[in-house]
């Protein structure tokens, strides 16, 4: 989309969520008519991540997720070894049938009145069944599937539209990225250590921007950067890096997807297998409108209300890795993202709490936040799709928020 079309498709909601010099309305943070809008637009309308298939490598296996905020069972037949998507829905009165996070099972019992499903979700049992009479056809009645579900590279997306482009064209320019991580080690990734979790009281686009935002690293995570530097008695290079290295840069892929560099892909992707898993993936990767890598970890968003964000971190492990490994590597991702690490308990305060906090002054004069930063020096290649920036430019933010204002504003067209 053009800079004149993002203006001029702006200027047909009463009140413009993003102006043409990028300014932002900052009720797409908290407005609840909004978020009720992008759980129609944004999330009905796109592929949305909700499993990788060594989450459930064997028949019988299943997990729960979410699409937006519909619950759906992402589970392996026990029969054929399918994979399915099904909304988390009893048909007989809507009582959600499966409870537990994952685990493996050939049937799925609804605990409310006993009706029970096969794996890929055929309606197999119902108790007292007479009291429906001769007419009563089981087969219409099992769970619902998702319209669509795909996998690429092992990494399981679902949608629920059926007119969805198909997954490799939906993915573009972000599909070069996500071969790179599975082709990780020598067997690939796996997520096997289940997620680390947390919530925060925020939109959930406030992570979506934190994730591709090095400008951000000096000052919010300056406690690491002095804890770093009393022990190996430097200064870390990320400040310098940030604002000189010409390798390190924020490309809008296209698509709403968007990757930050640090180095040229090309360069890494020759050595590929000898880069450790556990070690810095050379880029953060946001694939939309929900899913992102970081470091070492695959980070799924998920939007519960206008101010309430679950944050699912998986680490990435290498498949068939021995228990030192595996070891260091979830050591390594605690020390920064768990729970009491140093990266995002700062996040979560600074980049989230304060500025839920902040965009609460809807009567300050200027209600809106401002993502023109590089706007002037953006490289522009509109064979590739792309636009490149500099590291500490909101290249990858408007990324995202150019594919989620088309999208909004197709609903009211």
């Amino acid at each position: 989309m053009s800079e004149t079309d993002l203006s001029s498709t702006a200027a047909k909601a009463k009140e413009p969520y993003i102006t043409d010099d990028w300014h932002v309305s900052s009720r797409i943070y908290r407005d609840p008519t909004i978020f009720a809008r992008e759980l129609a637009s944004v999330f009905k309308k796109t592929w949305v991540f909700v499993a990788h298939e060594s989450e459930i490598p064997s028949g019988g296996d299943y997990k729960t997720a979410h699409i937006g905020r519909q619950p759906v069972i992402v589970s392996r037949s026990a029969d054929t070894g399918e994979i399915n998507a099904m909304f988390n829905r009893c048909r007989h009165r809507g009582s959600a049938v499966c409870q537990r996070e994952f685990g493996n099972a050939n049937f799925f019992r609804c605990h409310y009145h006993g009706w029970t499903y096969s794996s890929s979700g055929e309606l197999v049992g119902v108790p007292f069944d007479d009291g429906y009479g001769d007419d009563f056809d089981k087969k219409s009645m099992g769970l619902v599937h998702v319209p669509r579900v795909d996998s690429y590279r092992g990494f399981v997306f679902a949608s629920l539209d059926p007119q969805v482009a198909p997954l490799p064209e939906y993915l573009g320019n972000a599909g070069r990225y996500l071969d790179f991580i599975a082709d990780l080690g020598d067997e690939g990734p796996e997520l096997a250590s289940n997620a680390q979790k947390l919530v925060y009281k925020g939109n959930w686009k406030l992570q979506i921007e934190n994730t591709i935002d090095p400008y951000h690293f000096s000052f919010t995570h300056k406690s690491w950067l002095d804890i770093l530097k009393d022990r190996t008695g430097k200064s870390s290079p990320w400040v310098k890096n940030v604002r000189t290295n010409k390798d390190w840069r924020g490309i809008d892929l296209g698509g709403g997807h968007a990757v930050h560099e640090f180095g040229p892909l090309e360069k890494a992707g020759q050595n590929a297998h000898s880069i450790g898993i556990g070690e810095l993936i050379p880029f953060n990767l946001n694939v939309f409108p929900s899913l992102a890598f970081v470091g070492a970890h695959l980070r799924l968003v998920v939007p519960r209300s206008v101010n309430e964000t679950w944050v699912y971190l998986y680490p990435l492990l290498p498949k068939g890795a021995d228990a030192e490994t595996r070891n260091r590597i979830l050591r390594d991702h605690e020390i920064f993202y768990g729970a009491s690490g140093f990266g995002s308990t700062d996040d979560i305060e600074v980049g989230f709490d304060r500025v839920t906090e902040g965009l609460e002054s809807s009567e300050s004069a200027e209600d809106w936040t401002l993502m023109a930063r590089g706007l002037h020096r953006e490289e522009i290649d509109e064979e590739a799709g792309t636009r490149v920036g500099r590291s500490s430019d909101e290249v990858p933010q408007r990324a995202y928020l150019r594919r989620w204002l088309g999208l909004m504003e197709e609903q009211n067209a």
